[in-house]
């Protein structure tokens, strides 16, 4: 908020427009009972130790069959192709999440 000397304020909106969105989501599994389970991580502080604690919980409560993890180098950098296709190959459902 700015003021222009004249009694006018100017409110200024800090938002960006809405993305345009590329790629349609992939449909839900109807169980992850037996599935493989990907995580992609940001790298902020604190999102392995969730991530570890959330397998966990998944291989007790849906009996998971297994958990792969990928990384991005920092929360602000998106994922390289080569990880999603990673993450694609290894994982029938991903988690992607982050820290702090």
């Amino acid at each position: 908020m700015t003021s222009k000397g004249n009694g006018t304020i100017v409110v200024l909106n800090p938002t960006a427009p809405p993305r345009e969105v590329r790629y349609a989501m992939a449909e839900r599994l109807s169980d992850i009972r037996g599935k493989s389970v990907g995580f992609l991580w940001n790298n902020k502080p604190n999102g392995d130790v969730l991530f570890g604690r959330l397998e966990e919980l998944l291989r007790q409560k849906y009996e998971i069959a297994g958990a792969s993890y990928s990384q991005k180098p920092t929360a602000s950098i998106p994922a390289s192709e080569e990880v999603l296709e990673q993450l694609v190959a290894s994982a029938d459902a991903v988690v992607v999440g982050l820290g702090d």
